[in-house]
């Protein structure tokens, strides 16, 4: 037997070693999951990105748009697109787009609208700025609205109201109610 020790010792080392490194992994997994705690998260958030570039490039949608923002959040449920310090541009076929940037806003893709909120500022193609606090923007029907006082400009005049809808694809801009309207005298021919 003492011949059989010696000759084998070190194969019997390693198996003491490798007992002994199996019964400690086994009681350090042991105590971990006695000291793991589940944490809820109350938050509807989920997945959060940063600097984003989307584009929604349907063939059946009249109305392309591209957005870009330095932070957005996507919802559980993957319906809402929460996102902050965006640019979005509205880009009708044959129509001039419309590009829009604000400090946040929200995506609801099941309605397939988007609220933006902040300081919204807005230009077209064709040299034309809106100014106003928020605005809804309807997927389906191509078109932006609020009820929030608003200012116009464009070459030749600006115009200054509350209430505003756009319809980037029929080109339609209505200022609702209030409406104040400054035209250039250089444009004025008589």
């Amino acid at each position: 037997m003492a011949k059989f020790f010696k000759k084998h010792w070190p194969l019997a080392g390693i198996g003491v070693l490798l007992a002994m490194v199996g019964f400690y992994l086994i009681q350090s997994q042991k105590e971990a999951i006695q000291k793991f705690v589940p944490i809820e998260i109350d938050s509807e958030e989920g997945l959060k990105l940063k600097n984003i570039h989307y584009t929604q490039d349907d063939p059946d949608e009249r109305v392309k748009w591209v957005l870009d923002a330095t932070e957005v959040t996507f919802s559980r449920d993957k319906r809402f697109i929460h996102f902050k310090d965006f640019q979005l541009k509205l880009e009708p076929e044959n129509r001039p787009a419309l590009e829009l940037k604000g400090l946040k806003g929200v995506y609801d893709k099941q309605l397939e609208t988007m609220t933006l909120n902040g300081n919204l500022r807005g230009r077209t193609d064709n040299g034309y700025t809106i100014i106003t606090e928020s605005a809804v923007y309807r997927q389906k029907q191509g078109d932006l609205e609020n009820d929030d006082p608003v200012k116009i400009t464009g070459p030749f005049f600006s115009v200054e109201g509350r209430g505003l809808y756009v319809n980037v694809e029929k080109e339609i801009l209505v200022i609702r109610s209030n409406v104040t309207t400054s035209i250039d005298d250089d444009a004025l021919i008589l």
